[in-house]
């Protein structure tokens, strides 16, 4: 009785599947890709597509990281907050690499969209923060943020994707903002 026990529960266990970690696109459903990195595979490949110019790297010492790798390193610590050691274990690559991935994506971003301006001289810099003590007293802020979710009519294809955590149709949208609201 105990043997065929065992053979039923070896029958039983599902099949394991080794993936490559380095590459979600084929890891992952569409479906787990939006709830890992909050965007759907399109959107992440028009993203890739966009700065993989800025940050593709020729080396003659070792493989760098692929520029799809440093997206999704960088999608994922931005759509779940995670600690970046998680995340370095979960894609298979080291928290240095983890906090250079995100810092370069960003970077990358903002340049390739040329709409996002921080500041970046001392005097801006100091400017900001004077601007945001004078408001509230607070010393050395340099900007506020904030995020919410803007209701909008349900899309005629990937509605799914606009369903947010209360279960109405929303864009989710995070603002910066300098002691000038600019």
């Amino acid at each position: 009785m105990r043997v065929v026990d065992e053979q039923v529960r070896r029958d039983l266990r599902r099949q394991r599947i080794f993936r490559d970690r380095q590459n979600p696109f084929d890891a992952y459903n569409d479906l787990e890709i939006i709830q890992r990195y909050r965007l759907d595979r399109q959107s992440i490949i028009s993203i890739i597509d966009l700065i993989k110019d800025r940050l593709e790297r020729p080396t003659q010492r070792s493989v760098s990281h692929p520029v799809s790798l440093q997206v999704f390193v960088t999608l994922r610590f931005l759509g779940s907050g995670t600690q970046q050691r998680l995340i370095g274990d979960t894609l298979g690559i080291s928290k240095s690499s983890v906090c250079r991935s995100i810092e370069d994506v960003t970077n990358a971003l903002s340049a390739s969209l040329q709409n996002i301006k921080f500041p970046t001289s001392d005097i801006d810099v100091t400017r900001t923060k004077v601007g945001f003590h004078s408001i509230a007293g607070f010393p050395k802020v340099p900007g506020a943020i904030d995020g919410t979710h803007i209701p909008i009519t349900a899309p005629s294809t990937d509605e799914h994707l606009y369903i947010c955590r209360k279960g109405y149709n929303s864009i989710n949208v995070q603002a910066i903002v300098d002691a000038d609201m600019k």
